[in-house]
Parts: structure tokens; C-alpha cells; sequence
């Protein structure tokens, strides 16, 4: 089922565009986005959506916020995808979505039930053609908004800071942890100066973009050190990005409280 409105009283703070439910999604391709708010969400199958230069894949109970104006195309990854979808706009989006730090678009993967049902619950009240309800349905479009945020806040993977300045770093170190890499690099990668990346991974996980490579390469040295009996422990530390064999040992007996030699004599 799908649903478009006329909204007459535009200056209400915020407005329904559409809502869908139950829909059996066709290819969209929008160079120039759309003039609404989007929130899509994969009832079953999936689907590939590319935002600006992202592409994402959207599975079961994952959705995606794509603001006003944001380039974007998606279609079905196989025979069938199903969906339902939300889109809103108002006097008071730019200043409301920009205040919660919705800024491109938000992508949700971790399933939440609040989220989720959002469409199921209130798509009757939305629907509802009676001129009071163009009031109620402002509220509800602010409710939703809300539950993204708080789910934003509760499940810290999601927000926008995390995908585009903290996965992209982390993904590049776990596909680069054998090189020499410097704060530089990371800020190279995102954009960003080297004193807000340390500020914002700190923030996330805990610690500086170093230490993570540190204790990447680590974890990557015990599993090469049970899985290459035969490597001496100056090539594992070789292997891994270290330099020097002291180094190597240092580091390992630092995280581990053990030297690399005995660590593997616990399991040989």
C-alpha cells in the first residue's frame, strides 16, 4: 500500500510526504535526491542503495534516512524486495534533523523494534484525510525522528560520526596493519585533522587510532603464532608490522602480560 498527501499548510513544523507499507520496491534512481526526508526500511530480501559515493546493502529489519536533496539510487538484490517507507519534510526539518546530527543520511542495521514498527503502528493515523490530523501526523513525524535519535544514541555504530570518520579508519587498519602507518594517514583518509580523529576515537572506542593498530597487529601476531608453528618469532613480528623483534616482544608482553615465545608454548 502507498500513500501521498497534499499538504496545504506548509508552514507546519513538520509534514507527511508518503508512507508506504507492504511494498514491493521498484528501482529509484534520484541524481538530484528527493525534496523529502526518506526513511527506508527492508521488510524482506534486500536491497543496494547508493548514497552520493557510499553504497550500502539494506537487509531485513535495516532502514536508511536519506536527507532532502541527497543524490541517491537503489534496487532490489534479486527477484524481490519489500519495503516500507516514510518521507517528511516541514517549516523546522533543516533545523531540527541538523540539531539531532542527521546529516546525509543514517543508516540503521542493528534491528529496533520502536524503529521498525513505527510504520506498522501509525500508518492509520497518518492515512487519515481529516484536516485535524495533518496536526496529529506533525507530532508523529517529530516522535520518529526522536526514536532515531535515541536509537542513534543507544547503538553508537549508527551515528554518522562513527560511519564516516571511525569505520573508515578502522576498516583501513585492518587491511593495512602490516605497513607503517601514521596519525597522517588516517587524516588523509577522513579528511579530518589529526587532533579530531584522536579526539573522536577516543570518544568511540576508547583508545588512540595507534593503540588500535597496536592491538590489531597483535591479535593478528597470536593467531599467526598457533596457526605457523614453524615461523620463527622475529618473522611473525615481521608479518604483522613490526620492525624490530624487541619491539615485537615489548608490545605483545605489554597487551598479553606474556612474551610471545611462551604464549605459543601453551599450546605446543
Amino acid at each position: 500500500m502507498r500513500y501521498r498527501f497534499n499538504v496545504n499548510d506548509r508552514s507546519l513544523p513538520f509534514y507527511v510526504d508518503s508512507i508506504g507499507y507492504d511494498w514491493h520496491q521498484e528501482p529509484i534512481d534520484r541524481p538530484h535526491g528527493y525534496p523529502y526526508v526518506h526513511w527506508l526500511q527492508t521488510l524482506s530480501g534486500s536491497g543496494e542503495i547508493t548514497v552520493g559515493n557510499q553504497t550500502v546493502v539494506l537487509s531485513k529489519n535495516q532502514g536508511i534516512l536519506i536527507h532532502q536533496g541527497v543524490p541517491h539510487r537503489y534496487h532490489a538484490i534479486g527477484t524481490d524486495w519489500q519495503t516500507e517507507f516514510f518521507t517528511f519534510g516541514g517549516a523546522l526539518i533543516l533545523e531540527t534533523t541538523a540539531m539531532l546530527g542527521f546529516h546525509d543520511y543514517l543508516l540503521v542495521q542493528e534491528a529496533d523494534s520502536q524503529v521498525f514498527n513505527f510504520i506498522k503502528e501509525h500508518h492509520a493515523e497518518i492515512e487519515n484525510p481529516e484536516p485535524l490530523q495533518l496536526y496529529q501526523s506533525s507530532e508523529l513525524v517529530y516522535q520518529f525522528l526522536l526514536l532515531l535519535k535515541r536509537h542513534m544514541i543507544t547503538n553508537p555504530h549508527n551515528q554518522p560520526i562513527y560511519q564516516n570518520v571511525i569505520e573508515p579508519i578502522v576498516q583501513f587498519i585492518h587491511q593495512h596493519y602490516q605497513e607503517e602507518l601514521q596519525n597522517r594517514d588516517f587524516s588523509r583518509l577522513s579528511n579530518y585533522s589529526e587532533q579530531y580523529i584522536l579526539a573522536i576515537f577516543r570518544r568511540f572506542v576508547g583508545t588512540s587510532p595507534h593503540q588500535y593498530l597496536l592491538q590489531y597487529r597483535i591479535q593478528k601476531a597470536k593467531e599467526h603464532l598457533l596457526n605457523n608453528a614453524n615461523d620463527s618469532i622475529e618473522t611473525v613480528g615481521k608479518q604483522v608490522g613490526f620492525n624490530t623483534n624487541s619491539h615485537f616482544i615489548a608490545v605483545f608482553k605489554r597487551f598479553e602480560h606474556i612474551t610471545p615465545g611462551k604464549f605459543r608454548q601453551f599450546y605446543f
